[in-house]
């Protein structure tokens, strides 16, 4: 049983492989495309001739053009940002503005989507339990109902702060903006260790 076993494993690892790499072409063609035109203006067939693939390839590893752009965004910033092995808030904090920034016209490109639903939830799926555990250091069913509102509230004044920030078209300082979170969070009350302690609870 275990050469069978083996070659199956084996097997699913070229079968993966191969997806992630259809997957990563198809991504490519779409960060192309949004170079050239407006992300409501690019098609399925749009995306497929430039990849030189059939249609039927994208719906099966694809539900639609805002599908493709959450992938890229969970695989280029989610998934780096998860990483439990961060040493404080602030080098969480440091290491998202510089992958925000590395690039920024596709981030800008991707907010400016007509509907901008699957960044959002992609946002609060990455931004809310270390906002939660910043603010309460709990889990989402110990919160109560004013608690969730002004996690709520939190959540949606940091996602207008970065829609700004990469909108601007001013150079990022990593200083100033690290110095200015650091700020709004002491007035919150919450010191240094606290910060520290909360990206821990939220990777948890």
């Amino acid at each position: 049983k275990a050469p069978f076993a083996r070659r199956g494993g084996q097997l699913l690892k070229g079968v993966c492989a191969m997806c992630c790499d259809t997957k990563q072409k198809i991504a490519q063609a779409l960060r192309q495309l949004m170079l050239e035109r407006p992300l409501k203006k690019i098609t399925v067939q749009d995306l497929m001739e430039r990849t030189q693939m059939k249609r039927q390839t994208f719906y099966y590893h694809f539900q639609d053009i805002y599908d493709v752009l959450v992938w890229i965004c969970r695989r280029q910033l989610v998934e780096p940002l998860e990483r439990p092995d961060y040493a404080s808030f602030e080098e969480w904090l440091t290491t998202a503005l510089k992958l925000l920034d590395c690039d920024r016209q596709f981030y800008r490109r991707a907010m400016a989507a007509a509907d901008p639903s699957p960044l959002n939830a992609l946002c609060e799926e990455l931004l809310r339990p270390r906002l939660r555990a910043l603010l309460f250091g709990c889990r989402e069913e110990r919160l109560d109902e004013n608690q969730r509102f002004v996690l709520d509230f939190a959540m949606h004044a940091v996602v207008d702060q970065l829609r700004r920030l990469l909108l601007s078209r001013r150079p990022l300082d990593l200083s100033e903006a690290r110095a200015k979170a650091v700020c709004l969070l002491e007035t919150f009350g919450l010191d240094e260790a606290e910060r520290n302690n909360a990206v821990h609870i939220a990777g948890a």
